[in-house]
């Protein structure tokens, strides 16, 4: 499939008919732009065919941001990912991202975390869990956060804080 015939596909996906399928082919910045943006009736299905972008950067970072943007609005989250999850599974990047997404909320709603999930972590994912949560877990990190960065993260003086990301599932 070229590049333009997937811009068809994808705007078919996300009921947009207006969208000039040359400029979003000529401008991967665009394009990912409006992957964002997107409203799609079935998000899973959207993300695949984001994902099959015949530039994998564009499709990736695409996935990743519509991911980050979804996990910030909170409430939702846990039960939005399980159906995504499969749409994304063969995309190790992305895969990885709604992980440590589901890794964060889990850890900031008081659910039990694996250690070894937040080992496995990466140092983005370390250093918000360092700056948002207490106890056990910030001692854990303090220990054995992946960089110094997070190790100093989790010395940070800090007030009683609010949950950052509120979740209901």
């Amino acid at each position: 499939m070229n590049l333009l015939d997937h811009i068809a596909a994808v705007a078919e996906l996300a009921e947009c008919t207006g969208c000039d399928h040359r400029a979003l082919g000529a401008d991967p910045a665009r394009r990912l732009a409006w992957y964002r943006a997107a409203d799609p009736a079935d998000e899973a299905e959207f993300l695949a065919a984001v994902l099959r972008d015949p530039d994998p950067a564009t499709g990736s970072a695409a996935a990743i941001a519509r991911i980050d943007d979804r996990a910030q609005r909170g409430p939702g989250f846990g039960r939005w990912a399980a159906r995504v999850r499969p749409a994304v599974a063969a995309a190790e990047p992305v895969a990885a991202r709604l992980a440590e997404w589901c890794l964060l909320h889990d850890a900031l709603a008081g659910k039990p975390v694996s250690p070894g999930a937040v080992l496995a972590a990466s140092d983005w994912a370390q250093r918000r869990l360092a700056a948002a949560v207490d106890g056990e877990l910030l001692a854990f990190l303090a220990v054995h956060g992946r960089t110094r960065r997070v190790r100093a993260l989790t010395r940070v003086p800090r007030p009683v804080r609010a949950r950052r990301l509120a979740c209901d599932d």
